[in-house]
């Protein structure tokens, strides 16, 4: 044991002589012109060191170098293309490791890097959708994308070896100023990624933690608004660089919406074919989010996402606005809505119509589960909510929300087509068992209504803005119910003044403010915005009554006019409210007017002119028919004798 001390302090000795003596022997020049043959031999690029080059080797063997540029062409036609320049490049290595195939490295720093990478060549590239393109088309081009991504990814899994042969070691990477651009085949920009700082401590490819810290920007390629990306967490290492593990990854994402978006990551990224499994923990604009996020580059999915929260708002969810400098990519520009309307002059105070934000929708495939204790969408609130997108050739599908929206049970789907610069939306479902007084409530009418009713909906619009789609909002709504209390019009108590006045006594004390209802049906058809009341039928203790009318989304203003038949049970209001015999068969017609969000509710009154006009006329007919049944009786008498 003491020999083998002695020979290993013996070689510890030569090898710390031999750092301290190589610097008088070593050509720095020579050593470059070897690196750059090696680059050659092994990469068919190019180094190129304009800067200074300076060697140390003690107590590390160091290497650093300025102003350096690497040209790297494609070997293969999948591999891509770099040219990179270096301003700065520090390395300090141990050559005791080295020999027992490890690589010890002090501190790495690398400045002022700006490379720029143009993909590979092989695969044919994506069809760029056009302004214009048929739902076949797009479906093709989907097929023809998921067919490359799978070719790639096989290729991949059959050339995937890892590697193996050095362990690495080293106290820090240090990154800063890096500039990444990268292109397309074309040479089109493609994406825009600066990196002000990235320091990996601990370095080790023994899957030992390392702490991660950095702040990058991605710029695009312009069309969207950069999105400020922080980062603080570990990661570990596979000794074959196959994998990379993710330990409670920090980071926080700004720009992509109104507000930034903080997340904690743990889970795994494989390197090749890409992929990452992780778990997250999010506080996004509108709640907080667990989950589970799995991205593939190369299958569909590309994303899914399966998240669980307490409350969660959409509507706060918006993108963040592009850049006053920025031009817009909004499909506005290229056509106009066949109902849209015309911008709105800024200079008279109007907001400026705002494009529906679906751009992202059109390259996105994604497949998301969402269970909310709490869902707010459209300003409701839905809870114990259960929601399934797919996203996939510029169509949403949103195939289920179901939950309890106010009281009752929520069951609808959604379609949203992206794919051309008009979008098209189509939404059926229902809703079983709602509180009338909390969905009316909701939209602004407090106190108007009380009882359960059943809704259900089928409708389709199209247009670039949400106004757009208002405006040209075309289907069918209807809804029904039983044992209601309409409380802000009583239209018994209507009747009941109609008849004081047809009866021709004081109007009548006491009457009710509201109006139970034991049964009501309502069909309702939009074209354009505008809907049309084809079935409005209720009952009232007293009074049946049916009718039609209209109702304007854009305005919410409504009006309808009811006719019907009273009974005696209107008596059970008050005594004085006796219906004569001689207006039986007399329609009693009531007009209604208002505001679905307006908190007065609906104006309604009865038409007396019409009930008394009903009723000179049946008093005229039934005198006619009085006169001809007396001179008929008496022709007979004349006739046949008494």
């Amino acid at each position: 044991m003491l020999v083998i001390l002695w020979i290993a302090g013996g070689l510890v000795a030569v090898v710390a002589a031999a750092m301290l003596l190589l610097p008088l022997f070593v050509d720095e020049q020579a050593l470059l012109d070897m690196a750059q043959a090696q680059v050659k031999d092994q990469t068919g690029g190019e180094l190129v060191v304009e800067g200074e080059t300076e060697l140390s080797f003690f107590p590390r063997f160091g290497l650093r170098i300025e102003s350096t540029s690497l040209d790297l062409p494609a070997r293969t036609e999948y591999d891509p293309s770099i040219s990179a320049s270096i301003d700065e490049l520090d390395v300090g290595l141990s050559l005791l490791p080295l020999l027992g195939g490890n690589i010890d490295i002090g501190t790495i720093v690398i400045a002022g890097i700006t490379a720029d990478i143009t993909e590979p060549q092989a695969l044919p590239p994506a069809p760029e959708p056009r302004p214009i393109m048929s739902d076949r088309e797009w479906e093709k081009r989907g097929e023809v994308i998921r067919q490359s991504k799978e070719q790639e990814r096989q290729r991949l899994l059959s050339v995937n070896a890892g590697i193996s042969g050095f362990a690495v070691l080293a106290e820090a990477i240090q990154i800063e100023d890096i500039t990444l651009i990268q292109r397309t085949r074309g040479g089109e920009l493609s994406n825009d990624i600066r990196v002000e700082y990235l320091t990996l401590r601990e370095v080790n490819t023994r899957n030992e933690p390392m702490r991660l810290e950095g702040a990058l920007t991605v710029l695009g390629d312009g069309s969207t608004a950069p999105l400020a990306i922080a980062l603080d967490g570990a990661i570990r290492v596979a000794s074959d660089f196959s994998r990379i593990d993710i330990e409670n990854l920090e980071t926080e994402v700004a720009g992509a919406l109104t507000q930034p978006v903080k997340s904690a990551l743990n889970g795994a990224f494989i390197v090749s074919p890409a992929k990452a499994d992780f778990t997250l923990n999010a506080t996004i604009p509108g709640g907080d989010v667990t989950g589970q996020l799995i991205w593939s580059a190369l299958e569909s999915p590309e994303i899914k996402l399966d998240i669980t929260t307490a409350r969660l708002d959409v509507d706060q969810i918006q993108p963040a606005p592009l850049p006053a400098s920025m031009p817009s990519d909004s499909p506005a520009s290229d056509a106009s809505p066949p109902s849209a309307s015309a911008p709105a002059d800024t200079d008279s105070g109007s907001p400026v119509p705002v494009p529906l934000p679906v751009g992202p929708l059109r390259d996105l495939d994604l497949e998301m589960r969402i269970a909310a204790e709490e869902l707010i969408a459209g300003g409701q609130s839905i809870t114990n909510a259960q929601v399934f997108l797919r996203v996939r050739d510029g169509v949403a599908n949103i195939d289920y929300v179901r939950g309890v929206l106010h009281e009752g049970q929520l069951d609808t789907r959604m379609m949203l087509n992206a794919r051309r610069p008009v979008v098209e939306v189509e939404v059926e479902g229902g809703l079983k068992g709602v509180n009338m007084d909390l969905l009316l409530a909701s939209a602004g009418n407090t106190d108007a209504a009380t009882g359960r009713i059943e809704m259900g909906w089928d409708i389709e619009t199209v247009g670039v803005t949400s106004e757009d789609l208002i405006a040209a909002l075309d289907g069918d709504v209807t809804a029904s119910g039983q044992d209601l209390i309409l409380q802000k019009v009583s239209v018994q108590g209507l009747v009941c003044s109609a008849v004081a006045v047809v009866n021709k006594i004081p109007p009548i004390s006491g009457l009710p403010t509201n109006t139970p209802v034991t049964d009501l049906s309502l069909a309702v058809d939009f074209d354009e915005g505008v809907g049309d009341i084809e079935k409005l039928r209720f009952s009232t203790p007293g009074v049946v009554m049916k009718g039609s009318g209209d109702i304007d989304l854009a305005s919410m203003d409504f009006g309808f006019r009811m006719e019907g038949q009273v009974n005696n049970e209107i008596t059970q209001v008050s005594p004085l409210c006796l219906i004569d015999q001689r207006y039986a068969g007399v329609d009693w017609p009531v007009d209604c007017a208002g505001n679905l969000i307006s908190e007065s509710g609906a104006a309604c009154k009865v038409d007396v002119a019409s009930i008394a006009e009903q009723i000179l006329k049946n008093e005229a007919q039934q005198q006619v028919q009085d006169a001809i049944e007396e001179k008929a009786g008496s022709f007979i008498k004349k006739l046949f004798g008494d």
